[in-house]
């Protein structure tokens, strides 16, 4: 067989897998159970989130660690809130519902890749689905997995009802998409954006002649209202209890915009070059943790994501010419709110636009039949990969030096879980094991020493660390001790 002919036949074969999607469906399910752990990876946010939900469950209130100032939507707390009715510690049981929530979003982003592209759907998903920053957000407590289905569910139910036929039927998928669309915003508030794309994309759909203006506006109208009032009402509650409590320990994200500390113009230039930057780590294999530097437009790495950012622009607007899809009307308000919020988190701003990420990468290379899906596949090979390589290799041994740490932290717990008095750890001190104990005690434990906070009446530090004028030691748990003030009054 010629090599022409052996590649036509494995581009037919691959197409061919689209049809009988369900073993790769339950192969890339697998992928992601294999991740269930009893493991925690602590993060600043993940312990926020843990707070919340401990208090929906247990308290039946909202606090988030002792304090009535959430900083967060409760959506996604309230959705794992039930696993701490099961243990204090429920690790495995959150992974549990990530693996759920994660075969949720598969569902729903395989039924959109399907309409986009039914050759490429099953190729399409699993690009999507074995992402090394998809996984590493898996892992974690964090909003990304629950966002990412209910915005998935919400962009397929409300491409449906733009292409209803019927005032019946676009009336029940646009009052669907109105609930999946509230949920959104309860996790995240930038869902809220998700209402601007639908009704760009039913302009969109008006302009061409496919959806009656009276239809479209009533149907944006409908949506959009309960989705604000909800992000409105989360906000002046939010602000409200930032200036009742009694020290800024998360502030507000109004506080983070309109920081004059932050110049609104260099800002919104580092945002824009960092949500390049983002587009490029999320597709381009192995260079997720490649980052360039501040303001560093001149840089390979820099080239090489203005490439990969010119060829996903081409497939989204290939992708938008040919129908009004919400995701993609969606995508230039998403990028141009983080532009201009212009702060960096690895790769978490634009994680939510995988999906659209990856069908934009298959319309700019839809053209060329002769080698577009063994393109996919040795992508998805290549994003495989390093994938397992990172949880392997650096994710695994990290989680569990970090858990082995439990004893001493449960320790160093109980002599502080009853007093209200400032708890404060050294920089010395691993921010997995301070954010540990920060969850253990529901209180913030924050990274200072003494000379920085005076207000610190009990310091948690490495065993054998110089003990600071005023402190003496109260207690040794493994390789940290806390000390206490000698005159606390």
């Amino acid at each position: 067989m010629k090599p022409a002919d052996r590649g036509q036949a494995i581009e037919k074969w691959l197409a061919g897998q689209s049809l009988r999607p369900l073993p790769w469906l339950g192969l890339f399910a697998l992928l992601m159970a294999i991740q269930i752990s009893p493991f925690w990876y602590p993060t600043p946010d993940a312990t926020t989130y843990l707070s919340m939900a401990r208090s929906i469950a247990v308290a039946h209130r909202l606090r988030n660690l002792g304090g009535a100032h959430l900083g967060y939507p409760p959506g996604y707390p309230l959705i794992i809130s039930p696993a701490f009715l099961v243990s204090g510690r429920p690790f495995l049981v959150l992974s549990l519902i990530h693996w759920m929530l994660a075969v949720i979003f598969m569902a729903a982003i395989y039924r959109w890749f399907h309409k986009l592209a039914p050759a490429a759907a099953v190729l399409l998903t699993g690009l999507t689905m074995v992402n090394v920053a998809l996984w590493i957000y898996y892992r974690r407590t964090l909003t990304e997995m629950a966002f990412m289905a209910a915005m998935m569910w919400a962009a397929v139910v409300l491409d449906s009802a733009l292409e209803a036929d019927s005032g019946y039927w676009s009336a029940m998928l646009t009052a669907a998409g109105t609930a999946l669309l509230v949920v959104l915003v309860s996790i995240r508030e930038t869902g809220v954006l998700l209402a601007a794309g639908f009704a760009l994309a039913a302009l969109i759909a008006i302009r061409a002649g496919r959806l009656r203006w009276s239809r479209g506006l009533l149907m944006a109208a409908t949506m959009a209202g309960p989705a604000i009032a909800g992000v409105v009402a989360f906000t002046l509650y939010d602000l409200r209890t930032a200036r009742a409590a009694p020290s800024a320990v998360f502030g507000t994200h109004l506080g983070g915009f309109f920081d004059r500390r932050l110049p609104l113009v260099p800002r919104a230039i580092e945002g824009l070059r960092l949500r390049i930057s983002e587009v490029g780590r999320l597709l381009v294999p192995g260079m997720f943790k490649a980052y360039s530097g501040h303001n560093q437009w001149l840089h390979i790495d820099m080239a090489i994501y203005l490439v990969v950012f010119a060829v996903v622009t081409l497939g989204w607007t290939r992708l938008l010419r040919r129908q009004p899809e919400v995701l993609a009307a969606t995508a230039p308000f998403y990028f141009v709110l983080y532009a201009v919020w212009g702060f960096d988190a690895d790769t978490r701003y634009l994680l939510p636009l995988l999906p659209l990420l990856v069908a934009c990468l298959w319309f700019a290379i839809e053209s060329f039949s002769l080698w577009r899906l063994r393109f996919l596949a040795v992508l998805l090979a290549a994003h495989l990969a390093v994938a397992l390589g990172y949880w392997i290799g650096v994710e695994i041994p990290r989680a569990r030096n970090c858990n082995a740490q439990w004893a001493s932290v449960t320790a160093l717990a109980a002599a502080l879980q009853n007093g209200k008095t400032m708890a404060v750890a050294t920089p010395d001190v691993p921010q997995c094991a301070r954010l540990m104990l920060s969850f253990t005690i529901d209180r913030p434990v924050l990274e200072s020493t003494p000379a920085r906070n005076s207000d610190a009446k009990k310091i948690v530090e490495p065993r054998n660390d110089p003990i600071p004028a005023g402190f003496q030691i109260e207690r040794t748990a493994g390789p940290y001790q806390l000390l206490s003030r000698i005159n606390p009054d």
